[in-house]
């Protein structure tokens, strides 16, 4: 979706996780992959990602809250944010991001969208926490109104949260059922995680996460 990708360009991974995504975009080309996350933890597993593919040598990684980045201004060609553009608010993450990328660069983000109206009752209490989950023509109606250019967006299909998500979790959750048996704060983890899967289950015909590519 992005007619002239830059060569070698610097790239913000902002909510990197565990890195799988930060390791796929400097495979793909990147010049220096920064990798921010507020969790050590998820850090940690970045770095031994890249270490184990090679491609640890333009991987620059960063312990900060992203609602705290102190990049200067136009730092950086590419900025993406897979599944984490919600801790910073759609609208607000957007205007934040113009700051940091350059003329002429890119920004990638995923979000929360409707599929339909009128959801369910426990559809809309799932999302009560997220606000701003919202149709996708409003998404890029947000998307022009702070100054890009829409280049290219799609929904993710249902296999794309029960093959690599809701699939493993339920099995995680098999496993953790014993061990965690009487202690209350876990056993609520594990309840928590059923009703996600099971919303999700039950209707994902209503709502999915949407990838946008806008130029800047």
């Amino acid at each position: 979706m992005i007619p002239s990708f830059p060569k070698g360009p610097r790239v913000l991974d902002v909510g990197c996780g565990p890195g799988k995504q930060t390791v796929e975009l400097l495979r793909s080309g990147a010049g220096i992959v920064v990798a921010l996350d507020f969790l050590p933890e998820m850090i940690e597993r970045v770095n031994a990602e890249a270490e184990s593919e090679g491609v640890s040598d333009r991987l620059e990684t960063v312990v900060q809250d992203m609602k705290e980045m102190t990049f200067p201004e136009s730092s950086f060609d590419v900025i993406w944010s897979e599944g984490a553009i919600y801790n910073l608010g759609f609208e607000a993450g957007l205007r934040k991001f113009k700051e940091l990328i350059r003329p002429g660069g890119y920004v990638v983000v995923s979000d929360a969208v409707w599929l339909k109206p009128h959801p369910p009752a426990e559809v809309v209490e799932f999302w009560r926490e997220y606000p701003e989950i919202d149709t996708v023509a409003a998404k890029l109606e947000t998307i022009k109104r702070n100054g890009y250019t829409v280049l290219g967006h799609f929904v993710f299909p249902a296999s794309a949260w029960t093959d690599q998500y809701y699939d493993p979790m339920e099995e995680r959750i098999a496993e953790k059922v014993k061990d965690w048996r009487g202690i209350p704060e876990a056993e609520a983890v594990l309840s928590e995680a059923r009703n996600e899967i099971s919303v999700f289950r039950h209707h994902s015909d209503y709502f999915s996460y949407a990838f946008f590519v806008m130029g800047s």
